[in-house]
């Protein structure tokens, strides 16, 4: 977040308003869009991302949100809402406003509706290329990790609506194993709508009735706070009978970053605010995901912690350990854990992994100065949390990113490149997982048709597969 003080209210966005000059956009737009931005590395944290001298990488893991989509049904309908209110008004817009002269002649972008609603997206067809390269960036990145045509397993959240989640796992894994992926790879694809799966999936709170994506008073008071000078202006450069609500507005930053992978450059609606009515709105971002499935969210982002500590479990294993599955047969993971899901893990597992133990709850009525807690740098498409497992002189330690760049845990950056001891870390993650509870309670669960064994803080996954509520399929 970028901001020029230690607020940004009403008075500076007056003064931006007074300041504003559509052409000259100091910051990237559509790196503001909080979870409907396309993916983009995060800036520094101070950490250098080199592997400390003496220090190996020996085991990796990431969860990493889909790529970039079409708008779901919703959000499609608040689309055409907006374009039929354009439509049926009759106004001109002020010479002194030509990045509005679009609005004269704007229909959305999505062409086939009924084919495409929650898809990834025409633009992201490009942006499956990414996939691809993000698949080659992982070969590079860990070199001793993989031999040709040697199997390789990737998993993915079955996500009921749409397939993105799924096929984003498997471009990667087309991008990481190269042209025999469809030979040698598979993508092991979990159903968290399966009670056995509640606890033991990549989708942990689809089966919790506790679970909820709102953020509630915390979003209407920023919205009230931030929104109605951005309202006022917009309004005041049109001349007619076309007036914007706020919720008009909400929706404009929302194309700027959903329209932009589609057309395969930048929407005009980017240009339509200044940076500061920009980070207003990444702002919103960062509140409705704090408060919604967040460190703000009382429990919410709890049920993450089984696929974590799943994580450290493998970790503390080491690279070579044989697991036996449920079957009976044998199962070695790879050195590199590649898993897929949606935007609401994405947030609640970062909610739990330390990053942000030192964050203050967000303030509603102004941005603070240096937040650290910005949606758009973690929960972007593509978004990725990692996790590496260092080895220095026969000790291993904890190091996660956030988008390929180094955070450190505030209680525990004692390794080198401020890396957290894994033992250290494990015990930090276990009390956190003891002061939870039982994931029947975090969810008040009673009655699934999972038994108790299922339903535990630690998901296996990772270590067995074989799970009756899991699937392949080829890449």
């Amino acid at each position: 977040m970028v901001a020029a003080s230690s607020l940004l209210a009403l008075p500076l966005l007056a003064t931006a308003v007074a300041a504003y000059n559509a052409s000259q956009h100091q910051l990237n737009p559509v790196q503001l869009i909080g979870a409907n931005s396309p993916w983009f590395s995060g800036p520094s944290q101070g950490i250098p991302y080199v592997v400390p001298e003496g220090c190996t990488v020996d085991t990796a893991a990431f969860v990493s949100r889909h790529a970039s989509r079409y708008p779901d049904l919703a959000a499609w309908q608040q689309w055409t809402n907006l374009s039929a209110k354009i439509d049926a008004a009759t106004f001109t817009v002020s010479e002194s406003a030509p990045e509005l002269k679009f609005l004269e002649t704007w229909k959305p972008v999505v062409r086939t509706p009924s084919q495409d609603i929650s898809a990834i997206n025409v633009g992201g067809y490009k942006e499956l290329q990414v996939q691809y390269d993000m698949g080659v960036t992982y070969r590079y990145r860990y070199p001793d990790f993989y031999t040709d045509n040697s199997p390789f397993i990737a998993w993915a959240n079955q996500y009921p609506a749409a397939p993105r989640v799924i096929d984003s796992a498997r471009l990667f894994t087309r991008g990481y194993m190269g042209p025999n992926a469809t030979r040698s790879g598979e993508v092991y694809v979990l159903n968290s709508t399966d009670p056995r799966g509640y606890a033991n999936s990549l989708g942990t709170g689809d089966g919790c009735s506790t679970i909820h994506g709102g953020s509630g008073v915390e979003s209407t008071t920023w919205d009230n706070t931030y929104l109605p000078p951005i309202t006022a202006r917009i309004n005041s450069l049109l001349k007619g009978n076309l007036t914007f609500t706020n919720t008009d507005i909400t929706n404009m930053p929302y194309l700027c970053g959903m329209e932009t992978p589609i057309l395969g450059y930048q929407s005009p609606w980017c240009a339509v605010f200044t940076d500061d009515e920009l980070e207003g709105y990444e702002y919103a971002q960062d509140i409705k995901y704090y408060y919604g499935g967040g460190p703000g969210s009382y429990k919410n982002g709890t049920v993450m912690l089984p696929v974590l500590n799943s994580v450290i479990q493998r970790f503390q294993d080491g690279p070579n350990k044989t697991y036996t599955s449920s079957d009976g047969s044998k199962f070695q993971p790879p050195p590199l854990s590649a898993m897929f899901t949606n935007d609401g893990q994405i947030n609640q597992l970062v909610s739990q992994i330390g990053v942000f133990d030192d964050q203050a709850p967000l303030p509603t009525t102004y941005i603070p100065a240096g937040n650290k807690y910005v949606a758009s740098h973690f929960v972007p498409m593509r978004g990725t949390i990692g996790f590496e497992r260092l080895t220095c002189s026969a000790k291993h330690y904890m190091r996660i990113t956030l988008n390929d760049v180094v955070y450190a845990v505030p209680s525990c950056k004692s390794g080198p490149g401020q890396s957290c001891p894994l033992d250290t870390y494990a015990a930090l993650i276990a009390n956190k997982t003891a002061a939870a509870g039982t994931f029947p309670q975090i969810c008040n669960i009673s009655s699934t048709g999972a038994t108790q064994a299922e339903l535990t803080m630690k998901s296996t996954f990772l270590q067995d597969d074989a799970l009756p509520w899991g699937y392949f399929v080829s890449p």
